[in-house]
């Protein structure tokens, strides 16, 4: 695997002199917790001014950076500082850089005991890890294949229904204070990098599920919770992972149940976007535009009738009405366009 090759200057025209400045100051300080590649993503946490830590990720091509994604409330132009922190440890001190792939082929040569014993003492250091073992606890392997479900179908729905039972559970039962927030999403996001692994072992329907669960239920809890933009990032950075994994897989897998399950799903998410709050709209619909592009005309139909049909129940009706038009025009429907 190819990375791209960064200077501090490039770092530097990336954001502003003050974001660089702060940034530098942070990555000196040691501000950066436990970076971590997996793939082309670099993720960390960076302490800032508030008490729990920031979350910072940094998705990379083989030649430059896609996008930057952090928990903080920067809107200022360019990077914030933790970003500029994160890419600054990148650059300067690569060693202290955890690399998932290297990390995985030491494993694998382990024992199976040494194996439990790691599982064990991750299970009990972060109880959101338990759907996951679930998964892999249900799935039986071939000699020379990877893994594969015992029952694929009923398996991606009970994955569904436990993740979304799970995430509930992290979130809690009462109103979420600001420090309680940040410590759920630094939960959530290991179940976003649970997806990415499903993803490259080929497990899709998995991955998209563990993704759709996540977006369906930060969106449901949303009304439970005090920093109104902490959710909203959260969710377009599950949106964003979501279109890129579906399109990754486009064309690998076509049989009639896939389609089946993936028509059920859009139509699950087009129907929370008008039922979602207002600042989730414009992210769902966005996901669905892109997933729209990436259908077959036919198997529209039936999202476009629902748009249709609830267009005046919209929380946002020029987004939807966008969305119908996106329709439209991918299906060579001229005179509806018009």
């Amino acid at each position: 695997m190819h990375l791209p090759h960064l200077t501090p200057d490039q770092i530097r025209g990336r954001c502003t002199e003050q974001s660089f400045a702060r940034g530098t100051e942070y990555f000196h300080a040691g501000a950066i917790g436990n970076p971590v590649l997996h793939g082309y993503a670099l993720s960390a946490t960076c302490q800032g001014t508030e008490t729990a830590p920031y979350r910072v990720t940094v998705e990379f091509m083989p030649t430059t950076i896609t996008d930057t994604h952090c928990s903080c409330s920067y809107s200022g132009e360019g990077e914030c500082k933790h970003i500029v922190a994160l890419l600054l440890t990148y650059v300067q001190a690569p060693d202290v850089i955890c690399s998932v792939d290297t990390l995985l082929a030491t494993l694998a040569e382990k024992p199976k005991e040494s194996l439990l014993r790691v599982i064990s003492e991750l299970l009990k250091r972060t109880p959101a890890l338990t759907p996951v073992a679930r998964v892999y606890a249900d799935m039986t392997e071939a000699p020379g294949l990877a893994p594969v479900p015992t029952d694929h179908k009923l398996t991606v729905c009970t994955t569904v229904t436990v993740y979304r039972e799970q995430i509930d559970h992290l979130f809690g039962d009462g109103f979420l204070e600001q420090h309680q927030l940040h410590h759920v999403l630094v939960q959530l996001e290991g179940l976003v990098q649970h997806a990415e692994s499903l993803a490259q072992l080929g497990e899709t329907e998995f991955a998209l599920s563990v993704l759709h669960a996540l977006i369906h239920q930060s969106i449901v809890r949303y009304p439970d919770t005090l920093q109104k933009g902490e959710l909203p990032r959260f969710v377009k950075q599950c949106a964003k992972r979501f279109v890129r994994i579906a399109a990754n897989a486009q064309g690998q897998t076509s049989s009639s149940q896939t389609a089946q399950t993936d028509s059920s799903r859009y139509r699950a998410l087009l129907e929370l976007s008008f039922d979602a709050a207002p600042v989730f709209t414009p992210i769902l619909t966005h996901l669905l535009k892109q997933r729209c592009l990436m259908q077959h005309e036919a198997r529209l139909a039936d999202l476009q009738a629902t748009i249709v049909q609830r267009l005046d129940e919209s929380p946002d009706r020029r987004t939807h009405v966008q969305l119908l038009l996106t329709h439209y025009l991918h299906a060579g429907k001229t005179e509806d366009y018009l």
